[in-house]
């Protein structure tokens, strides 16, 4: 069996390009620039970029079978509404993307045009009452995507085994390169589907004609303009999801038929996910690596902290994971989520300099996040997006048994004899004062004092290779504060596709934590392991452990 190169303690990205901002078709729009935009709006946000370290500026620029941020007469602009407020632009001959690339090249970034490959927000253009795309999409019924895994579909998606979608797509491409002087296109692999359920894995050959043939466009454009221009493929988060989606990236990065892969979720960051697959396939190729930052770590967080999203501790604990999967620098997608949040733009855009490089983020404390990504998440549920091709997320449930066990794999990827202090805390839902469990890290049992619990009273005895929910009087307070704003339904889900409310974690629960040595923590993965010593007589839910949190200070 051939030995992994990743993780890796001694990252070395490749190349200068650290920082990929991705701007999706509507969210800025929509929450950032003025309506009607202005140029001058146009060039401030991008003058903003560069101030904040931004290396490439992507612009998704067709999507649905629309035109956005620029119109011709030979593709249908957006017809939603947040789109009218380019309108003014527009009709003066000004197109909007060719004043983001003019900035973007007279600050010094590089500039591409993004390509929605399929788009999964159909259904919600529909309740906007201007249907699910272009014509090109809607009137022909015969090249849609029919057999979808899951329940529901979240829009109506062109079929890629069929010739006629992949020269269509391809035509924008060229359109986009012979109107445009960008310096490159990204394909955005991020929806439901692409082929017929159950047949992804045959159609590889088709989608990779496809790539081919886009790649061949980017190299007449990089010829006629005597430079070179880039191709990049947004794809989905594990190598096995691409592949069940008809993604054959290995023979597109061995080929040399794409520049780059940003492995990315749709909204939640891959921290505990094997990114580094990703980087076995890159190394030692031309093709870059830059897996995506995204807001959030799973969906029912979203609900407890109201779209709160995650901050730089957070962040900087995934680049330093990243970096060790063999990342070149990081994609940042769904960034439109800090507008938000204190400090607002532009100041949330400096996170972007932060994480630019690997010796900076070790600079500073990490907070790693484990959780259930997609838990709460009913839509992706019921549209079949929740496990197929990913791992399962990681869960211990201790059953009301003595002797009942489990594992939690988390990854970190820390020499923590390199660091002051770290400590490891983990929840367990429905455990009471009356329950006594035994602990253990890769192997190695945690014992008192070492092993601490948040609990409101005080145990009558404490055995050594064990520990009740409460712990001595002196190391007690009360149970650990958390908000609990006790959000019912996943919006999107609720209200698009008519789910009922989506239940949240227990009321009940215990925190653990205890201070992480090296050893027994592992540079990469690491086990906590947890069995059941004895149990309350009382309690009849089990005992559930499927968070984990990992604080660093250097």
């Amino acid at each position: 069996m051939k030995k992994s190169r990743f993780p890796t303690p001694n990252p070395s990205p490749r190349g200068d390009r650290r920082t990929i901002y991705v701007s999706d078709p509507s969210s800025i729009a929509i929450r950032y620039l003025p309506d009607p935009t202005t140029e001058d709006s146009l060039r401030n946000w991008v003058d903003d970029l560069a101030d904040a370290g931004t290396d490439t500026f992507i612009q998704e620029a067709y999507t649905q079978g629309w035109t956005t941020y620029w119109r011709t007469d030979e593709y249908e602009y957006d017809a939603r509404p947040q789109h009218k407020r380019f309108i003014p632009l527009l009709d003066s001959g000004v197109q909007p993307l060719q004043i983001l690339l003019d900035q973007s090249h007279r600050r010094g970034m590089e500039f591409l045009a993004g390509i929605r490959v399929n788009d999964n927000h159909g259904h919600i253009s529909v309740e906007q009452g201007v249907g699910a795309g272009s014509g090109f999409l809607t009137d022909n019924p015969q090249f849609h995507v029919t057999d979808i895994a899951g329940e529901t579909s979240l829009g109506s998606f062109l079929d890629f085994t069929y010739p006629e979608v992949r020269g269509y797509v391809a035509s924008v491409v060229k359109h986009l390169l012979d109107n445009f002087d960008v310096d490159g296109i990204e394909l955005c692999f991020r929806d439901q589907a692409y082929f017929p359920y159950g047949t992804e894995r045959e159609r590889y050959a088709e989608m990779t004609e496809f790539i081919r043939s886009v790649h061949d466009l980017v190299s007449q454009a990089s010829r006629s303009r005597n430079r070179r221009l880039i191709l990049g493929a947004r794809v989905y988060a594990t190598v096995d999801l691409c592949q069940d989606q008809g993604l054959d990236i290995e023979d597109w990065v061995t080929n040399g038929i794409i520049d780059y892969l940003a492995p990315s979720d749709i909204m939640y960051l891959s921290v505990n996910e094997p990114i580094d697959e990703f980087g076995e396939i890159t190394v030692g190729t031309d093709c870059m690596l830059y897996p995506a930052i995204m807001p959030h770590s799973s969906a029912r967080r979203i609900r407890f902290f109201d779209n709160q999203p995650l901050n730089l501790n957070q962040k900087r604990a995934a680049a330093q994971n990243f970096y060790a999967a063999g990342a070149d620098g990081l994609s940042f997608y769904n960034h439109f989520m800090a507008i938000d949040w204190a400090p607002f733009y532009p100041m949330a855009l400096h996170e972007m300099n932060e994480l630019s490089e690997p010796d900076r983020v070790k600079q500073s404390g990490r907070n790693y996040v484990f959780e259930p990504m997609l838990g709460g998440q009913g839509i992706f549920e019921v549209a079949g997006m929740t496990t197929k091709g990913r791992p399962a997320p990681e869960r211990i449930v201790l059953k009301r048994e003595i002797g009942s066990a489990g594992k939690f794999r988390f990854r970190i990827c820390e020499d923590l004899a390199d660091v002051r202090y770290a400590s490891l805390l983990f929840r367990a839902y429905n455990m009471t004062d009356h329950d006594e469990i035994r602990v253990s890290l890769n192997g190695q049992v945690i014992e008192y004092p070492n092993l601490k619990f948040r609990s409101a009273t005080v145990p009558t005895h404490l055995p050594a290779t064990s520990v009740k929910a409460s712990s001595q009087s002196s190391n007690l307070v009360d149970h650990e504060k958390r908000i609990d704003q006790k959000a019912g339904a996943d919006k999107s889900s609720h209200s698009s596709a008519g789910l009922s409310p989506v239940p949240t974690v227990p009321d009940s629960f215990t925190t653990g934590w205890f201070h992480l040595t090296k050893p027994p923590t592992n540079f990469g993965d690491n086990y906590l392991e947890v069995s059941l010593v004895s149990t309350d007589p009382n309690a009849k839910e089990d005992i559930v452990i499927e968070e984990i949190e990992v604080d660093v200070i250097p």
